[in-house]
Formats: C-alpha cells, sequence, structure tokens
C-alpha cells in the first residue's frame, strides 16, 4: 500500500539513526518534554484566543479538548497548567499502586513504541494488567483526590476483561487499563514483557510490552480502527526501523498469522524499509 509522506528517505534514515543511538531512558524523557511541549502550545493558544483566560480556565480546555466531560473531582486548590506534574508522573504513580498491590502490568500504546521506537506526543497511556478480582476497592483507594477513577468500572472491567480509565484531573492525562482478555497472545505478551530502567526514577524499573507486541498490538488496533490512522502506523514503522536486526522476526510472523494481521506486516516491514 502507498502511503504519503512529508519526509524524505534520506531524511528517515537519519531519524532512524539519532533514535536508535539513544537510550530507553532518554526517550523515556523525551515522552516527557512532547507533552509538556503540548501543554505549553495548547495554552498559548488559548492565551492568543482569550487574553484574559486564567490558569483554570486553560487547563479546563485542555482537559475538555483531550478527555471530553469527566466526572468533577473535588480538590483543595485549582492547579495551573504549569504545576509540576506530567504525563510520566502520572504513570509512575499509576503503576506505583499496581506494584503495591502485587498487579503485574505492562506499559503499552505509545508509550511503549516510543521507548522501542521513535518519541511522539501523546495525552494518554495505555498499560495491560492481569486480572485483580477483590482488590478493587483497595486500588481505587490507592489515589487522592486529583484523580478520577470508577470502582464499578473497574469491577466491569475485570468481569468482562475490558478496559478501565484512571484520569489524573490535574493535568487532563489518563491512563487506559486493559484487563487481560484470556486468549494466548496476550498470555504470552504477558510472560514477555521487559522491564526498562528509566532516568527519572533508575530504582524503579517500569515493566514494558516487547517490541514484538507493541508492534501486534498496534497493527490489530490499526485493522479494528478501519487502517485509517497514521498515527498508529507511524509508531509501527518507528519501532521496525529502530529494532531493525533485533526483533524476533518468527515471533511476529507466529502472532500475525493468529491475530490476522500477517499482510500488515508484510507491508510494514516493505515500508520500513529506508
Amino acid at each position: 500500500m502507498s502511503r504519503l509522506s512529508d519526509t524524505s528517505p534520506e531524511a528517515e534514515r537519519v531519524l532512524a539513526g539519532a533514535y536508535r543511538a539513544m537510550s530507553p531512558a532518554r526517550k523515556w524523557a523525551l515522552l516527557g518534554d512532547l507533552y509538556r511541549m503540548g501543554r505549553d502550545f495548547h495554552a498559548s493558544g488559548v492565551r492568543l484566543r482569550r487574553p484574559g483566560a486564567t490558569p483554570a480556565e486553560i487547563r479546563s480546555e485542555w482537559i475538555a479538548a483531550h478527555l471530553g466531560e469527566i466526572p468533577r473531582v473535588s480538590t483543595s486548590e485549582e492547579p495551573g497548567m504549569d504545576q509540576p506534574i506530567d504525563n510520566l508522573r502520572v504513570v509512575r504513580e499509576v503503576i506505583a499502586a499496581f506494584d503495591a498491590l502485587g498487579i503485574a502490568y505492562a506499559l503499552g500504546g505509545s508509550l511503549a513504541s516510543g521507548i522501542h521506537g521513535i518519541t511522539r506526543y501523546t495525552s494518554d497511556a495505555d498499560v495491560s494488567v492481569e486480572p485483580f478480582g477483590g482488590l478493587e476497592d483497595r486500588l481505587a483507594a490507592s489515589f487522592g483526590p486529583d484523580y478520577y477513577v470508577s470502582v464499578e468500572a473497574i469491577r466491569q472491567a475485570i468481569r468482562d476483561r475490558s478496559t478501565f480509565n484512571i484520569i489524573n484531573t490535574s493535568v487532563g492525562f489518563k491512563v487506559d487499563v486493559f484487563v487481560r482478555k484470556d486468549r494466548p497472545f496476550e498470555r504470552s505478551l504477558m510472560r514477555r514483557r521487559v522491564s526498562a530502567l528509566m532516568a527519572d526514577a533508575p530504582d524503579r524499573p517500569i515493566s514494558v510490552v516487547s517490541a514484538e507486541d507493541s508492534v501486534l498490538l498496534k497493527l490489530e488496533w490499526y485493522r479494528l480502527g478501519g487502517e485509517t490512522s497514521d498515527r498508529q502506523w507511524s509508531d509501527i514503522l518507528g519501532v521496525l526501523r529502530i529494532q531493525a536486526g533485533r526483533l524476533d522476526e518468527a515471533y511476529l510472523d507466529l502472532w500475525a498469522a493468529g491475530l490476522g494481521v500477517a499482510d500488515l506486516l508484510a507491508d510494514a516491514r516493505r515500508d520500513a524499509v529506508v
């Protein structure tokens, strides 16, 4: 399949080389930088349209633009967009809650593909977890007043092997938690998760889906989304390019066939060549 690109093959090679040389810790830091840059650009746009906008109004517009309407959460203050909290700290707080309760997890989505491939701006995080029935109330109680989390949504997600959300309403960052489905691929994914050390807290490693499973998950989401998401496709190509020569190609072939995305994997491999 042919896709338009605003980047020349030579520029793609240069970019891939730069990211290939980066450590996972450096890419993790870039993910935070991109999020903060997105917030700063948003705030500038609001002030341009409405010079008298307050920090609280800017924050409300950010949340509405990225998450829509969410239930109001009581806070002792109205933090501005420059409050010293960002997406990576939110992710840290969420996975710390899982660790404290002994819930196995693996960071996925665009944060994982950014660690394995090329970073890009994102306003949410995806985390896969093992089922943890009986811990719903304790998990919800792990979060303070700046968080929205529904105990009933957690219970339903565990029952249905589906998704619930944890939202930090101070900055409008959402973590989508996927309770592992009872299928062979997802059991394999959790067994193969890798431990990544990050510069912000080198004593607290983060469990991340493997590079191969990151590609497979995104191929499946790309197909489920009607094969229209340029961002998903770019994430896939980024991992294939940066991890070239390091991937378990037989594993990719096995599960791509099992997930019904072998044709997309072939297309991605071809498009990843620069």
